[in-house]
């Protein structure tokens, strides 16, 4: 295994459990559709929450390529897929939050 392909290992998993906090609240939010209405808004930016993930991922596949990998690096990578799965988890709302519908949430 190449350094490269440690790192980018490491990265897709983090931005991997990005999309799995995604796919987990639309599947949530779709369940309990009858006592909170889903809208539009909350699902567009779950899909452009996703669609910026992949995005991201296509261009550290490009880029990293000729990077060094470091401890710098991972550090680097750890930060951005935390703040991706943080903004993931904040699309849908919490089942301990109020049930208002999404749009509210939004």
């Amino acid at each position: 295994m190449s350094p490269f392909e440690f790192f980018f290992s490491f990265y897709g998993l983090l931005l991997g459990l990005s999309v799995a906090v995604l796919a987990t609240g639309a599947a949530r939010a779709f369940k309990h559709r009858r006592t909170r209405p889903v809208g539009w808004l909350t699902p567009l930016l779950a899909v452009f929450v996703a669609l910026d993930i992949a995005t991201f991922l296509e261009a550290a596949w490009v880029n990293y390529r000729a990077l060094p990998v470091s401890y710098g690096l991972l550090v680097g990578g750890l930060v951005v897929a935390v703040v991706y799965f943080i903004a993931a988890a904040l699309v849908f709302p919490d089942d301990s939050d109020r049930p208002a519908p999404l749009d509210e949430h939004f």
